[in-house]
């Protein structure tokens, strides 16, 4: 019998196979309800450095929201869709584009129900989801991961994304980090 470190992610069943890959985790000391509240409340561009990066990926300035939104509201407009949400547990966002063009390429239209689907060749779909697991069953202490997979739909994709992926993974990489960092932060001053 799987232990809950062992069960299985809902990410799995959005994007099981994945050309490309990225995982990070924080341990945070506060309970998952605090954690998943922090989490919804968090503004990313709130983030210096998803800014500065965001700024020199689009060449244009990334601003701060001023309204304070949850995260559902901030993905409206943007392409991502939260294709799963299990409060406390796992929320799964998914985006499909040409990531290495220019402006992202991403696919307005996108929905939760499309997204299983999503195959249109010569596009690369992600899908990038936080999950919260209990650290020990006497503490209060809660593992936040963050994971990100992404699969390419053509050998042209595959290798433009490639391309794209060796110079933006890093850097994806520290914006991962600094919002789990965030989360952690928040979280532990609620207490």
């Amino acid at each position: 019998m799987a232990t809950s470190s062992e069960a299985r992610s809902r990410i799995d069943e959005f994007l099981p196979n994945c050309g490309f890959r990225a995982a990070y985790q924080i341990r945070i000391n506060a309970p998952r309800s605090v954690v998943y509240e922090c989490l919804l409340r968090s503004d990313f561009s709130e983030l210096w450095l998803t800014r500065l990066l965001m700024t020199f990926r689009t060449m244009k300035r990334m601003p701060r929201h001023r309204t304070p939104r949850d995260l559902r509201q901030r993905f409206q407009g943007t392409g991502f869709v939260i294709v799963e949400e299990v409060p406390e547990d796992e929320i799964v966002i998914g985006v499909a584009g040409r990531f290495w063009r220019p402006d992202g390429g991403r696919c307005m239209d996108l929905t939760r129900s499309s997204f299983v689907e999503f195959a249109r060749p010569g596009y690369a779909k992600v899908a990038w989801n936080f999950r919260l697991s209990a650290e020990l069953p006497e503490t209060e202490g809660t593992i936040l991961s963050t994971e990100t997979r992404i699969q390419c739909f053509g050998r042209a994709a595959l290798w433009k994304f490639g391309v794209y992926w060796s110079l933006v993974g890093p850097f994806s990489g520290l914006i991962r980090k600094a919002i789990l960092k965030q989360v952690k932060t928040k979280a532990e001053s609620c207490r």
